[in-house]
This record gives structure tokens, sequence and C-alpha cells, in this order.
């Protein structure tokens, strides 16, 4: 064994420095003699470096301001590509699905089958169209991303499915409303004749204004051949009842104001006036003459910008009688001929007439 006191020494100075050291574990350095050892206030443990699944380099961490890169919104109904498809297929029918379209938002008000050429031609188109739907896109949904349907509605291939679909009673709620807003805009047309009776001078009448039946067959007989194509019932006359409640009112508004007004010719011209008459009576077989002449005793004569004439007239006046009206009424007539050139004018323009607006009157 040996007993060096000089190795023993240096045991002894070795193993007070590692006790030290290990006492020392929780203190931010070290100092031995004049050696200050540092060391890290919060010491980590070695950890094995984080791993990707899909490669072997640890992925940077994300800033917290950074949007997600994948779309986490589930969309539905037709892909773009289905929707392009759909409307190419339609292409060939898009003016027919394009009034079925204004149909199906009809408002009463103002429906949008007036024209029958046009109701026809949805009701084709559609059925037609709805035969490749059937065949390659049944039950075809509006797309999630599709913008609102005012601005592209051709995007809402759901709609127009439906609408293919549902054509004839979208046909028949059009048409069904049709009588209901031509109804009322006759009322309209009464009602601002009532309110420019005098800037009208009384012409507020019409050739109608005394026969209810007359009236209501005019109206029905517009759109009879709608009602017939859609396959409902025409309505019954209920409909006119507020139309001829406004007729009355102006009717009785005209005879009151009767005595207000004079007869205004002064000259006369053979051959227009028989002219008139001729005129007269094929509107209404049942008129009585009691008055006529006319407005202009020369022909009054209308110039083009350079001063050439472009045409000439004259006008005059009517004063007859119907049966079962207690006044008298008054019309103007015009005739009018067209300038040919050489100081020449055509026998008769096809603007000439009897005028339609009638005014009550006394018979004097």
């Amino acid at each position: 064994m040996n007993h060096d006191p000089s190795a023993r020494l240096t045991r002894i100075v070795v193993l007070c420095f590692v006790t030290v050291l290990l006492a020392a574990g929780a203190s931010a350095q070290i100092r031995i003699g004049n050696i200050e050892i540092k060391r890290p206030a919060n010491p980590q443990p070695n950890k094995p470096p984080t791993t990707n699944p899909n490669g072997n380099k640890t992925p940077p961490t994300p800033n917290a301001n950074t949007r997600p890169t994948t779309n986490t919104t589930v969309e539905t109904g037709a892909t773009d590509e289905q929707v392009r498809a759909f409307n190419k297929d339609m292409e060939p029918y898009r003016n027919g699905i394009q009034q079925l379209m204004y149909m199906a938002r009809s408002k009463a008000s103002n429906p949008s089958c007036r024209e029958l050429p046009s109701v026809r031609k949805a009701l084709t188109d559609a059925a037609a169209f709805l035969e490749i739907i059937k065949q390659k896109y049944p039950g075809i949904e509006n797309p999630s991303w599709a913008p609102d349907f005012e601005d592209h509605p051709y995007s809402r291939v759901g709609d127009l499915r439906r609408w293919a679909e549902n054509r004839e009673e979208i046909a028949k709620n059009c048409v069904n409303q049709l009588m209901g807003a031509k109804v009322a805009e006759q009322i309209r047309g009464t009602n601002s004749a009532m309110a420019e009776f005098e800037k009208r001078e009384g012409y507020v009448l019409g050739q109608d204004s005394f026969d209810k039946a007359a009236r209501h067959a005019e109206l029905m007989e517009k759109y009879k051949e709608h009602y017939a194509l859609v396959g409902i019932t025409m309505p019954d006359d209920s409909v006119f009842t507020e139309y001829d409640a406004a007729h009355e009112r102006l009717v009785a508004l005209a005879n009151e104001n009767a005595g207000k007004w004079v007869f205004p010719p002064t000259f006369h011209d053979a051959m227009i006036e028989a002219k008139a008459r001729g005129w007269l009576k094929d509107r209404n077989p049942k008129a009585t003459v009691v008055k006529i002449g006319m407005l202009h005793g020369d022909w009054q004569v209308n110039h083009l910008s350079n001063g050439i004439p472009s045409g000439r007239y004259k006008r005059g006046y009517v004063m007859f009688r119907v049966p079962g009206f207690q006044n008298c009424l008054v019309t103007s007539f015009a005739l009018e001929q067209n300038y040919i050139g050489g100081g020449r004018f055509n026998a008769e323009a096809i603007t000439s007439g009897m005028q339609h607006s009638l005014r009550a009157q006394l018979c004097k």
C-alpha cells in the first residue's frame, strides 16, 4: 500500500472539488479560489429533436397571425364544372327558360306573361330541356358557392331545374294574374281621366263607356288565348266590379259638365264631312248625326325645317246621339294628305280618321 502524503493530499483536494460542485448545483455560479464558473439559471434537460412524420426536418412554428392555407368549409350542391355543363346544355333553350324565369318571379301588379308567343316558348323550351336534366343532372341543386340570385341567376341550377319541372303551374299562376292586372290598369286610367277632366276639355269618354258588355268582352278577348294555352278557366264578370264602378263615376262627371261646352265648327267641306259620316257609321252603326262641321276653312300645312311642305290637314267635329245616353256626344276627325312634290298632295294619309275620345255635350 502506498502511503505517500503528497498523493493523499491530491485525492483530498479533488474530492473536495467534486463535493463543492455538486452541492452548488442550484447556484447560478461556482467559485473555487480565484476561479468563477457560470452556469445557466434555468438549465433544461436534453430532449430529442421533434420529428416530422412527413420528413426528417422539424417544421417551423407558425406565426399566430397567419391564416390557414386550407379551406375547412364543406361546399354543397353542383360543382363549377357541373354548372358550366348545365348552362352549355341549356343554351338552345335559354330564351324560353329566361321567359319562364321572369314568370316565376312575376308580380301580380305586372305579370311577365302578357305576350302569348313568349308563354308558349317558355313552356316548350322548358319541357325539352327538362328531358336533358333528367338524363344528365337529376336532382341537381344550387351550389353553396353561387353568388346572389339576382346578379347571377344561371348559377342557380337547382332553381332552373325546379322551374322546368313546375313550368305549367308557373305559367298558370302568371296567366291567372293577367286579368286582374289589366283591370287595375284600366281603373288607374279612368281615375286619371277624371283628375284631368278640365285639362282634356271633357274628352274623357270612350266608345265603350256606355256598353258594359262590350267593355268586358274587349278585355276578355285580349287574354282568352292565354287562358286556353295553360288550360285554366277565364274569370267571370265579378273581376270587373271595380272597373265598372270607376266608369260610372266618369260618365256621371261627363254628364254633369255637358252644359259647359259649345260646338266649335264654323266651316264646312262636303267631301271631308261625307268621309267623317262614313267613319262614324263604321265605328258605331247606331249613332245618329246631329251636327257636323269643320274647324278650318283652309288647309293647314305642315313644313319641314327646310321650308318644304310635309303634308296638310283639315279638322272637323261631329255631334251625335247613341241609344241609352241622355246627352249628345262630340268627337273630332281629320283628313290628312301627304306632300308628294311638285306642289301636289296625295288623296288621303293613313293617319286620317275619327278620334277615339268623346265628350258629353248638350244637343243644341
